[in-house]
């Protein structure tokens, strides 16, 4: 019976996902998940309770187990330079098993009163930026600009996540195959870097 269990839920999990992701939280419901599932709507309340609930759920693995570990790099006890490069090198093979995941992320991230905004905020609360910390102590020492820290942080993500978002459009555009695109991406991981660096140690 557990093994059972154990696989209704993940079907259901797998569906949500699936669902939430072509739909978004607000248009999506409990039936849309039942059927994708192939189950009935009693189940997915007895495994899940509520759709916020199976939201929820959806949110702290796909989000919290992956790009949070990843953004924890920022506060490594790295050089600053090691540190942006590890850090794009491990967002950019994330994406790479999961490239629908930065979609479903800013599909929900659109509205003002965004449940997955709530929930970032929640888990980030207790979170020291030690990055903040580096660039200010780096730029007090003369080593690169006084700069936002906000705008590297939004950058540094962008410039990831963006090929992402418009792989289809990248890959028509510039007639690659999907192997093809994955070594354009490959090539940022180096290209991102540098220019961040770039800028940061341009003190112009």
């Amino acid at each position: 019976m557990a093994k059972l269990d154990l696989s209704t839920e993940e079907k259901i999990k797998d569906a949500a996902k699936k669902i939430f992701l072509e739909k978004g939280f607000g248009s999506a419901t409990t039936r849309d998940i039942a059927e994708c599932a192939e189950t009935n709507i009693a189940l997915v309340n007895y495994y899940f309770r509520s759709k916020e609930k199976l939201f929820h759920e959806i949110f702290r693995e796909s989000f919290a187990e992956t790009f949070m570990p990843v953004a924890r790099i920022l506060n490594d006890n790295l050089p600053l330079e090691a540190k942006i490069y590890k850090f794009v090198d491990h967002m950019t093979e994330l994406l790479k098993r999961d490239p629908l995941l930065p979609m479903f992320v800013l599909s929900e991230m659109r509205g003002e009163n965004s449940k997955m905004c709530e929930l970032l905020t929640e888990m980030q609360a207790e979170e020291q930026n030690q990055f903040q910390q580096q660039l200010e102590e780096e730029a007090a020492k003369g080593n690169i600009r006084k700069t936002d820290f906000n705008q590297v942080e939004a950058s540094l993500m962008a410039m990831v996540i963006f090929p992402f978002i418009s792989m289809n459009m990248i890959k028509m555009k510039k007639n690659l195959t999907t192997e093809e695109f994955y070594r354009f991406v490959d090539e940022r991981k180096k290209a991102i870097p540098e220019m961040i660096l770039t800028f940061l140690r341009d003190r112009a």
